[in-house]
């Protein structure tokens, strides 16, 4: 996951980078708020850190230019414990709201909250029948075909293989396929490695490229559908 991070206390932004690059996040680390908007112009991170307070432009009005065009998750830091810059922030469209000093295993996870928000809320309206490639799905008998084999599958396996191939080509966030595919929210991801399997081998899946079910470690799955 791509994090851009903007702070202009130097010191505060090596040791904040250092440790988010140890959690496994690629950070692209600027010292001000021009810079900021730039990066997030040029480099599309998957989510924007901004120090309130910043030279040449505050992280209050590099959110609200984000804002303008772009539903990217905002993280809002600040040394100033006041519920006027917080309020600030979330009106003009900040996720989230850290006070400094603050610890770097929580920052990680408050990124990876807002993130798999954005992720849900990126869904796809579901239809009854869903056709990608050769493979067929029907949403309210469960019926599935590859060409013109049917496949069985359990309910758990038929949705989701439903929402990879609603959403074909994309990564699907680990985490949104166990809500759908369980209906529950907290799931475990590591619950999907073996439906996943069942579901390649009920449909004689290739591992790898086109036509399979690809694991984007950390991340999700995405399915590439196979061709007619």
């Amino acid at each position: 996951m791509k994090i851009l991070l903007a702070d202009d206390d130097l010191d505060l932004l090596d040791v904040t980078s250092y440790a988010l690059r140890r959690e496994g996040f690629n950070v692209i680390a600027v010292a001000d708020g021009m810079h900021a908007l730039r990066s997030w112009q040029s480099d599309h991170p998957d989510v924007v850190i901004l120090d309130a307070t910043m030279p040449r432009m505050s992280g209050f009005e590099v959110c609200r230019q984000i804002r303008q065009s772009s539903q990217t998750p905002v993280i809002m830091l600040t040394a100033l414990n006041n519920e006027d810059h917080v309020i600030q922030g979330f009106q003009i469209g900040a996720d989230d709201y850290v006070t400094k000093p603050f610890s770097h295993r929580q920052l990680a996870a408050r990124i990876l909250a807002v993130w798999r928000r954005s992720a849900q809320g990126d869904s796809v309206q579901p239809v009854r029948e869903l056709q990608v490639g050769n493979l067929y799905l029907d949403r309210e008998s469960h019926e599935v075909r590859c060409g013109d084999q049917e496949v069985r599958l359990t309910p758990t396996e038929f949705r989701l293989l439903y929402i990879l191939a609603a959403n074909a080509g994309h990564v699907v966030n680990s985490y949104r396929l166990v809500d759908y595919a369980w209906q529950y929210d907290q799931g475990d991801p590591s619950l999907l490695k073996t439906h996943i399997s069942h579901i390649r081998k009920k449909l004689g899946l290739p591992r790898g490229g086109v036509g399979d079910i690809n694991v984007v470690p950390r991340v999700g799955y995405r399915f590439l559908p196979p061709k007619d």
